[in-house]
């Protein structure tokens, strides 16, 4: 499972820094506003980067492998949920 959490991580940071610099650079998100998506983006890359700073420190022997692999799948379902969330609620357009 810690296989899949760090995959997943690579790609909640990659598609968080491109979504976040496409919506910068002026492409509106077809749902919700362009703050909210900033936001989330800006959300997202940090998840990420949280979740592969704790394979950093996993790898030195600071966190166990437990924790990573509960801590980071929380993070994920905390992510999934903040995102419904504010595309339902900041659903104007600004």
């Amino acid at each position: 499972m810690l296989k899949y959490l760090k995959i997943l991580s690579w790609l909640l940071l990659t598609f968080g820094v491109v979504g976040f610099i496409t919506v910068f650079l002026g492409l509106k998100p077809g749902i919700g506003s362009t703050s909210a998506a900033l936001g989330l983006m800006g959300f997202q890359v940090m998840l990420a980067s949280a979740i592969l700073y704790g394979f950093k420190l996993h790898n030195r022997g600071k966190v166990s492998s437990r924790v990573l692999l509960y801590g980071g799948w929380a993070l994920v379902v905390c992510l999934a949920v903040i995102g419904q969330v504010c595309i339902n609620v900041f659903d104007i357009n600004i």
